[in-house]
């Protein structure tokens, strides 16, 4: 069971198709959403880019594969988290089926009202005793399996996404 008061105080805001998380896999870009209240990450003098977001070997195994990365704003739906990235990476010819990843600081307040938002539109929720996860429902998605949906993890002060559940491990920045 999930105690609102106590997420609310304790833990930072972590598709039904992927165009609900606000990837569309189109090079064009998504329309402008309300923006939601962010935290302001502490400066770690390094610039939050597709590349710092994650842990560097991973990133040097991408570029090894010939992978490019597709940098675009943070988003919740059609919710735009300021001081966000959400990456894509991929073959430059098929960067619509590769792989994402993407991290924004939130307050605790947008937190509590995103992971609303997304259980309202069908996401699973599910916690332990650090972090609340957002996950698509598998049996609404088209992922192969249940560990292969697209999910959020919230903390406090920020919030990772990932193509899959596991995947947020990858995701290292902390602002």
């Amino acid at each position: 069971t999930r105690m609102r008061s106590a997420r609310t105080a304790v833990i930072g805001v972590a598709g039904i198709v992927l165009a609900l998380a606000g990837c569309s896999g189109s090079a064009e870009p998504a329309p402008t959403g309300a923006p939601v209240a962010t935290a302001t990450p502490p400066s770690s003098g390094v610039e939050m880019n597709c590349d710092t977001i994650m842990r560097p070997s991973f990133v040097e195994q991408l570029k090894e594969l010939g992978w490019v990365a597709q940098e675009a704003p943070f988003r919740i739906g059609e919710h735009v988290l300021d001081g966000g990235i959400q990456c894509v990476w991929g073959d430059e010819a098929g960067l619509d089926s590769g792989q994402m990843y993407g991290w924004a600081p939130i307050d605790a307040e947008s937190a509590v009202e995103m992971q609303d938002y997304l259980e309202t539109n069908g996401w699973v929720v599910s916690e332990d005793d650090e972090y609340v996860y957002v996950s698509e429902d598998p049996e609404r998605s088209y992922a192969a399996s249940p560990e292969e949906v697209l999910t959020y993890q919230f903390a406090p002060g920020w919030v990772a996404l990932a193509d899959t559940k596991s995947g947020l491990a990858l995701v290292t920045w902390r602002g």
